[in-house]
């Protein structure tokens, strides 16, 4: 049998090149450039200078970061809630200074806040194009547990955003596999060139423990609440929800086998659900007459409305029979913060 002569030297150089020049090409044109890397001691102290800790009341309540010179940074809203509260900064430039509330976008769990005009500016980290792959390396500035300028090492962990319940509603976020104290919410997370990729907002946690995911508001978050200078309008049914198959066989054994869907836990009394007669373990199988497998299936449907809208839910009863349509109205997360309508 005959064999392929191997290429010679010169062959061989200009294939790799010319391969290198192919991925070069499809990257450029995907988009999918990464941002050329820096030293992280130098990123560090970039985040360093334009991160803040934030205090509420006088006391340390998270971490936040400027994201223009004229004095705009933002922090979890979690950490300056209710908005009614005095908030200051400590910045490492600035020093301690007082920060109003501009805007706020509880689906995302951020808030826009402002200190007064410096003559030297702020220092401000810029906002990444592109949010991380899976599996790379992200970075969050913060203080846990009251220990200051404090830089952590994550992993991108999962393709698409989630939402977790927390702070009585449905934060939407990017899971980060890393552990993160209290302390660290509003912090800053970056890539290896120095631009924000996000902002931290919580845990996964058992029995008040983290166990190593944490939750990232994406970049593309904070960029539109930055464009639009008010605060957001997020459509809520004011209840929490788990999927059905979450739970053992006292709960799955009410419904026929194999039922998909998911089952109310709580249910605010003056909420959505709560004013269409929704009670705790009825069970949701469709919304919009479209198949709610996940969580995520029913929470983007409601994300994808306006506050006001109807939603229509078939619901399968406790004991899983009698079922119904229902439908209710979405209400308003932001209500009763400055800025809201």
């Amino acid at each position: 049998m005959s064999q392929t002569p191997p290429p010679d030297g010169r062959t061989a150089k200009w294939i790799l090149l010319l391969t290198l020049l192919l991925m070069l090409l499809g990257r450029l044109a995907s988009g999918a450039e990464s941002p050329a890397r820096k030293p992280l001691a130098d990123v560090y102290q970039e985040a360093k200078r334009a991160s803040v800790e934030v205090l509420v009341d006088g006391h340390l309540g998270g971490s936040g970061f400027f994201v223009d010179a004229e004095g705009l940074l933002v922090t979890a809203a979690h950490v300056v809630a209710p908005p009614t509260r005095p908030i200051e900064i400590l910045s490492p430039v600035a020093g301690r200074i007082e920060a109003d509330v501009v805007a706020v976008d509880l689906g995302h769990d951020l808030v826009l806040l402002r200190a007064k005009p410096r003559q030297d500016g702020y220092p401000a980290l810029p906002l990444a194009e592109e949010l991380p792959s899976p599996g790379d390396d992200v970075f969050l500035l913060g203080a846990p547990l009251y220990r200051h300028a404090v830089m952590l090492r994550g992993m991108v962990a999962r393709d698409d955003t989630a939402f977790e319940f927390y702070t009585g509603h449905y934060v939407e976020a990017v899971h980060v596999a890393c552990t993160v104290q209290n302390g660290m919410s509003g912090g800053l997370w970056i890539n290896h060139g120095g631009q924000v990729v996000g902002l931290q907002s919580g845990v996964i946690s058992m029995n008040s423990i983290p166990i190593g995911v944490a939750s990232m508001i994406p970049c593309t978050a904070i960029r539109t609440l930055l464009k639009n200078g008010r605060s957001a309008a997020t459509p809520t049914i004011g209840a929490a929800i788990e999927e059905l198959w979450q739970h053992g066989a006292d709960v799955l054994g009410r419904f026929p086998p194999r039922t998909e869907g998911l089952v109310f836990r709580t249910i605010e009394k003056d909420g959505p659900a709560g004013r269409a007669g929704l009670k705790e373990w009825d069970a949701i199988i469709a919304a919009d007459g479209q198949k709610v497998r996940l969580s995520g299936d029913l929470l983007r449907i409601v994300r994808a409305k306006q506050p006001g809208e109807e939603l229509k839910l078939t619901i399968l009863g406790p004991d899983g029979t009698g079922t119904r349509e229902v439908t209710l109205r979405l209400g308003t997360l932001e209500v009763g913060w400055p800025g809201a309508e």
